[in-house]
């Protein structure tokens, strides 16, 4: 019996330019996406961390979240991975052609952040 290797995918999508200041909205960026796949992660960084309080970020496919926990990167640093409350994934299944939107819900309240790229993490 052969065995199955799942693929792994990763869209990097960036949020906003390189040198303004994050504001925060909804359907910052939107896109399709380009084929079905499972949501294993999701990650964020900036090139300018925020001061004051954490850049909060939302994933929506189809117009509703597929975080339960939204994805979010603390104050005075660069990337999600370090966040004291980590991401969590309630809707895994990421339909071929959905419609993929990123919301800016904060952005830090001293300091904004810049730079924002998104990661979404899979298989195929």
């Amino acid at each position: 019996m052969p065995l199955f290797r799942a693929r792994l995918v990763e869209l990097v999508v960036a949020c906003s330019d390189e040198v303004s200041n994050l504001t925060v909205g909804t359907n910052k960026v939107t896109f399709r996406s380009p084929y079905a796949f499972t949501l294993t992660g999701v990650r964020a960084s900036v090139n300018l961390a925020p001061t004051g309080s954490a850049i909060i970020v939302d994933i929506n496919e189809n117009g509703t979240s597929v975080l339960s926990t939204k994805l979010s990167i603390d104050a005075t640093q660069k990337t999600s991975l370090t966040s004291a409350s980590p991401a969590v994934i309630s809707d895994s299944s990421i339909a071929n052609d959905s419609e993929i939107t990123i919301d800016i819900d904060q952005i830090g309240n001293t300091t904004a952040g810049k730079g924002l790229k998104v990661v979404l993490i899979g298989t195929l």
